[in-house]
């Protein structure tokens, strides 16, 4: 009979001595911020010895290292981002006059736009409503989004108001009125009340040269 054959030990891995610890002590203390993965490599090429990360792992614990896991974005200490206001500021604030409502012009308001808002002389009989309240209906049904039908007790009724609104955007007096306000806010941000230059964007004039239809073209003048 044949004896037996000594099996094979396999997956053997190489010895580490007190020398390769040694190495890997420096090396650690060199670069405490260096990976498992990152100590194999550098190991082989120090001491030729190819062994894997879990082994380096392994004697680093029995070494005593202990790897130390980087502060996490939510543990570390930030700054509270500025929070933007969402609120009326001071300066945002409009309080209305007693029995008035938000939309409702201040004093101040009707002072600066009275000379374009309401006529003083001509002929005919007096208005029937004060104009200042005709003013501040429109300034409502606008500021609120209602129907003429749902302006509320106080205002003219709504088909006088309508059709002062009417008359008032007929008449170009809603242009008249936008172009002194404009005026106004350039002269509080320090410009002259009107540009003194202008541009033309030629791209976008539309023309008739597209072969649009004449209804269309008409409504575009």
């Amino acid at each position: 009979m044949e004896e037996p054959k000594a099996e094979k030990k396999r997956g053997r891995k190489p010895s580490i001595n007190a020398g390769d610890e040694e190495e890997l002590r420096k090396l650690v203390t060199e670069r405490p911020e260096i990976g498992v993965r990152n100590i194999a490599k550098e190991m082989e090429t120090r001491i030729g010895k190819r062994l894997s990360p879990a082994v380096w792992a392994k004697t680093l614990a029995r070494l005593g290292f202990k790897k130390l896991k980087p502060p996490s974005a939510a543990a570390a200490p930030q700054a509270a981002p500025e929070k933007t206001p969402r609120h009326y500021r001071d300066i945002h604030r409009r309080e209305p006059s007693s029995g008035k409502y938000p939309s409702s012009m201040t004093d101040l308001e009707w002072e600066t736009l009275r000379p374009l808002l309401e006529r003083s002389g001509g002929r005919g009989r007096p208005p029937k409503h004060d104009r200042r309240l005709m003013w501040d209906a429109v300034f409502y049904l606008v500021r609120s989004g209602c129907s003429w039908r749902m302006l509320p007790e106080g205002f003219p009724p709504y088909k006088a108001a309508f059709a002062f609104f009417a008359r008032a955007r007929d008449s170009g007096l809603l242009e008249k009125v936008y172009e002194r306000l404009h005026e106004l806010w350039r002269e509080r941000s320090g410009h002259a009340p009107t540009p003194s230059a202008g541009i033309l964007d030629s791209q976008s004039v539309k023309t008739g040269e597209k072969g649009g239809s004449a209804v269309t073209m008409q409504e575009r003048k």
